[in-house]
């Protein structure tokens, strides 16, 4: 008998070991697969078809694409929408804008396109976001900020070449159209250009009401994007994009006008150099928001601007196992000045102008041993100096270590420190520019956190299934919440800190997702316990209160089936009422309306309840182009679901106080797209 040397044997022992590995209890019924063949020995993958593809237990990279498939609302497929089906982020109602993310704030996030980043992300009510679908290929989702925010991460990525000369997209729907269009500019470069355009005034006048109140709105969003290769290892591109909002609402019972007129604005220039051990990427960028808000009563009226703006640099640097980034932003922001004029008018209060800077410097190390074990260890200095021109600064560290059981699944246990230097806060949080920024200083110390985290992540079924679990706890420092009204801007004396409560906080839970990446059916079912727990330095208010967008119980599923032309897909959400803090008595004080209000959130909303379905039938496909249209239904169950509380007038002067649901119970919408 021949003789096998080492070498040959520890080959065949890793065939032999590939080989028991794949060998998984029914299996053999998947037929979506990829095969590697390495000898004799065939490995088996189920390939991902999916919307969502998780290329760790903390990130989800979405394929846009493939998104379009989904309900969509009024014709309309927004990425902001789709993310809030994912574990860990709470359920939003219609008019609530923006995303929490595992009992986090909305401004606690990290909202960028390449990485700049974009404030006030929503248009009206929440219901869209600003980021056209059509002018990017993916978005990445993670529930941690490698920038300086306490929350996640939600990054829109731009095209990097494109395959034909021209291509390009319509779509066509009940409340705005938008359009995409690409071109190759020669062998190194090429231009993409988007826009959508609303027409609810045109269409819907008659039906346009915010209960009951008539009501005029329209918002357009406009994109370009110019990318340029220098070979296969460097790459510039500019990025632009601009936004704005108008609507006008008419309060009768209040005989009070509302004129609202807000929008953001980006623009960027990035250099990436890609090399086989040493890469860097370099990016400046200016980005912004303004709002302006007009309130005319009786014998009064009230103008509300507000702005904020971030210019500055992102750097990073890549070396094998080391990596390296490096952050320099000037803010300038402008928190919301309230000037009254008529019956309560008295001397304007100087509008507050806020300048800060803010730099930070850090560093990653990730590395594997021992073939199982990978440990990622960072830290992150970071000096910041406030609008009073004092400066601050600190060290934050970010620790995971990992375990890869290979068949049993992936183990990781992870803590950081977190540090934000803007507050978002305002009237309410449903997508009115009654928001506004402001940068810690006097109004508020820098929020900082500490967050601990444990997940595991199985693939079974070679790849068909994915089954993740994640544990949280959050501690969260120097948070701030409102607690005024906009019967408080009429009068005098108006200081932000007169309504800010401002406190510390606690957030954990727990989060499980189920999901299907393979196959003609794919989908997935996630369930979030979770609380987020506030206590303020406010003898007021001396008891520990649920947050205000506190969701302690979340069920959603979302499953999508591809049968050649057709496609049908639903999503179901079940989630906890939100708390509120119920009014105890109404009287009228020298013509101002005065509240005296119970414990703070003690009251919750009843549970939301919502079941989507669409249909989406594709008339042609093949290489050149596709067309289709889509048919969608939005609560097809016809629930009237509590979105807020609201004070009421009735015509004998009594007040009152009931629930508020969205303007329309079931929303059916059609949609025609083409593709070239």
């Amino acid at each position: 008998m021949s003789r096998i040397g080492h070498k040959d044997l520890f080959i065949r022992l890793f065939a032999l070991l590939i080989f028991l590995a794949v060998r998984l209890p029914g299996a053999e019924a998947q037929t979506d697969s990829l095969h590697l063949y390495l000898d004799s020995t065939t490995v088996v993958s189920a390939r991902n078809t999916s919307t969502v593809r998780q290329n760790a237990a903390h990130l989800m990279k979405i394929d846009i694409s493939r998104m379009q498939g989904l309900p969509k609302i009024l014709g309309n497929t927004d990425p902001l929408h789709f993310v809030r089906f994912l574990p860990g982020v709470q359920t939003s109602t219609e008019y609530d804008s923006g995303i929490r993310v595992q009992g986090c704030d909305a401004a606690h996030n990290e909202m960028s396109v390449s990485g700049v980043p974009v404030f006030g992300v929503n248009h009206l009510l929440g219901f869209f976001s600003v980021f056209n679908p059509e002018h990017y290929t993916s978005m990445t989702f993670s529930h941690s900020s490698s920038s300086t925010r306490l929350g996640g991460t939600l990054r829109m990525e731009l095209p990097d070449t494109l395959r034909k000369p021209v291509t390009g997209s319509v779509s066509v729907g009940m409340m705005s159209s938008q359009g995409t269009v690409g071109i190759r500019l020669g062998k190194k470069s090429h231009l993409r250009v988007s826009a959508r355009q609303s027409y609810m005034n045109l269409l819907y006048k008659r039906w346009l009401k915010l209960n009951d109140n008539p009501m005029k709105y329209g918002f357009g969003d406009y994109n370009l994007t110019y990318i340029w290769h220098s070979g296969d290892k460097d790459k510039v591109w500019v990025d632009g994009y601009f936004g704005m909002d108008s609507a006008e609402i008419f309060q009768g019972s209040y005989d009070m006008g509302v004129s609202l007129d807000w929008g953001n604005y980006m623009s960027s220039v990035h250099w990436e150099h890609k090399g086989e051990e040493l890469s860097h990427r370099h990016t400046l960028y200016s980005s912004g928001y303004r709002s302006h808000c007009l309130v005319t009563e009786k014998d009064a009226s009230l103008t509300v601007p507000a702005f904020m703006n971030a210019s500055g640099y992102n750097g990073g640097i890549s070396w094998r196992d080391f990596k390296g980034t490096a952050q320099l932003v000037w803010y300038r922001a402008m928190p919301q000045a309230p000037s009254v004029k008529g019956l309560f008018s008295i001397d304007d209060p100087a509008k507050e102008i806020q300048n800060a800077g803010e730099g930070s410097l850090s560093f990653e190390y990730d590395k594997t041993f021992a073939y199982d074990w990978a440990l990622r260890a960072g830290m992150k200095g970071i000096l910041y100096l406030t609008p009073e021109s004092d400066l601050s600064g600190g060290l934050a560290p970010d620790l995971s270590l990992s375990y890869d059981a290979r068949r049993f699944g992936k183990l990781e246990l992870s803590y950081a420190l977190r540090q934000q230097n803007i507050f978002q806060t305002g009237l309410s949080n449903i997508g009115l520019p009654v928001e506004f920024w402001f940068l810690a200083g006097r109004h508020g110390r820098p929020q900082y956190s500490q967050n601990l985290s444990f997940l595991y992540d199985l693939d079974f079924c070679r790849g068909m299934f994915n089954l993740s679990v994640g544990l949280y706890h959050k501690w969260l420092y120097n948070q701030v919440e409102y607690k005024g009204d906009i019967f408080d801007l009429f009068l005098g004396g108006y200081d932000i800190d007169d309504h800010l409560l401002k406190g510390r906080g606690w957030n954990y839970g727990m989060n499980l997702m189920l999901h299907k990446q393979s196959g003609k059916v794919t989908g997935w079912v996630s369930y979030s316990l979770g609380r987020a727990l506030r206590r303020f330095d406010n003898p007021d208010f001396s008891d520990i209160y649920p947050a205000n967008h506190e969701r302690i119980h979340e069920l959603n599923a979302v499953c999508s089936y591809d049968c050649g032309r057709w496609d049908f897909a639903g999503t179901f959400v079940y989630a906890s009422g939100l708390p509120f803090t119920a009014p105890e008595s109404y009287y009228i004080s020298s013509g101002k309306l005065i509240a005296n209000y119970g414990d703070h959130n003690a009251c919750r909303m009843r549970p939301y309840v919502r079941l989507d379905i669409s249909v989406t039938c594709s008339i042609r496909k093949d290489e050149r182009q596709e067309n289709g249209i889509n048919l969608s239904i939005y609560n097809v169950l016809a629930r009237r679901n509590d979105v807020m509380y609201r004070l009421t007038l009735t015509d004998d002067d009594r007040f009152g106080y009931r629930p508020m649901s969205f303007m329309l119970r079931l929303v059916p919408s059609i949609s025609y797209y083409h593709k070239f």
